[in-house]
């Protein structure tokens, strides 16, 4: 009992918050942050964004069951008072009690002035998790993320090797605001760059996540126009016209079962790496697919082929072994494309 008051008495008393301001600089210089005599670790925030279009704010909401009051999202909107529709960001950072810890995780997307967030779908953008962690004593983290129209994901990071720290937040996009009108789903994750989707699914590109809402508008050459989420997109072949027309990829593409469904019965590490756009040692076809998408059709003739060649934005090949009970054997690729693509390594 004497610890866990200690730990109280540490959160309520040594916690220090430090707002540096990343744009104008009007304001007083902060208060410096002092590392107290217990063994600690120092935490920061993170956002992106500001100015009008309004920013996303990644934040401590609490450490081991007690809230933290200030975060870079509360420091932002007080700097932001009186200036209309300009958000000035802030950062904060605090102290939290070396040792393993629970940590709450909040993503939120906000606006300076209230009215711009009743005509911005970006405002209903949030992410809420807990994790466990294990802080070591002077080292420093950050909590960082992704809030869009498809990805949102919170995390925390070591700031000197990056490295994520526990274990990733990841929540889907609200189906809520969805266009249902051809009530058909994304089969699996897709790759986007801009409103472009194309058949290559680069596995560097962020993520549409699988069972996003889709809707298919019309077809032109090699291309369909499609609503995700009620996000105007376009589907298209750069690379397998000759085997297959754009019909019938998007056909591949746009199914009529929520493949969220099946995802919630796969085990927890197919399951995660799945969402994270990765793969795992003997995981299914299927599993790949709706982790991968389906691979290029011009390289790999025949999802029966003993191996799939898949491609990073920058031209880094990476190729699926399956052995003959159909489980991937093993993935050819250099190691810093093992990283990005194999789940835990």
């Amino acid at each position: 009992m004497e610890g866990i008051h200690l730990k109280r008495n540490f959160l309520t008393g040594a916690i220090a918050m430090v707002a540096a301001m990343l744009a104008g600089c009007a304001s007083p210089p902060p208060a410096p942050l002092v590392k107290p005599a217990t063994p600690s670790a120092w935490v920061a925030d993170s956002a992106t964004g500001g100015g009008r279009g309004g920013g996303a704010f990644f934040f401590v909401a609490a450490a081991d069951g007690k809230t933290i009051e200030m975060n870079n999202l509360r420091a932002s909107l007080t700097a932001s008072s009186g200036r209309g529709a300009d958000l000035q960001v802030r950062s904060v950072a605090r102290y939290l009690p070396a040792g393993k810890t629970t940590l709450k995780l909040a993503g939120r997307y906000a606006h300076a002035a209230p009215i711009q967030s009743l005509f911005s779908s970006a405002a209903s953008y949030s992410v809420d998790g807990t994790i466990e962690a294990e802080l070591r004593d002077d080292a420093r983290y950050r909590v960082v993320g992704i809030l869009d129209a498809f990805k949102r994901e919170i995390w925390l990071e070591d700031e000197a090797s990056g490295a994520i720290v526990g274990q990733k937040v990841v929540a889907l996009a609200d189906k809520a605001t969805a266009n249902p009108a051809d009530g058909l789903f994304t089969c699996c994750n897709l790759r986007y760059d801009g409103d472009w989707i194309s058949d290559a699914n680069w596995a560097t590109l962020p993520i549409i996540p699988a069972g996003s809402r889709i809707q298919v508008k019309d077809y032109a050459s090699n291309r369909a126009s499609v609503l995700i989420e009620g996000r105007p997109m376009r589907i298209g072949l750069d690379y397998g016209r000759e085997q297959e027309s754009v019909q019938k990829y998007v056909a591949r593409i746009a199914v009529k079962e929520d493949p969220r469904q099946k995802l919630t019965t796969y085990v927890k590490p197919v399951r995660d790496a799945i969402l994270a756009g990765k793969v795992t040692i003997g995981m299914s076809k299927e599993q790949v697919i709706m982790s991968l998408g389906f691979p290029r059709a011009d390289k790999t003739r025949s999802i029966e082929a003993a191996e799939w060649t898949y491609w990073t934005l920058d031209g880094d090949e990476y190729v699926l072994l399956w052995g003959p009970d159909q489980a991937l054997k093993s993935v050819d690729a250099a190691r810093k494309i093992r990283l990005l693509v194999v789940a835990g390594e």
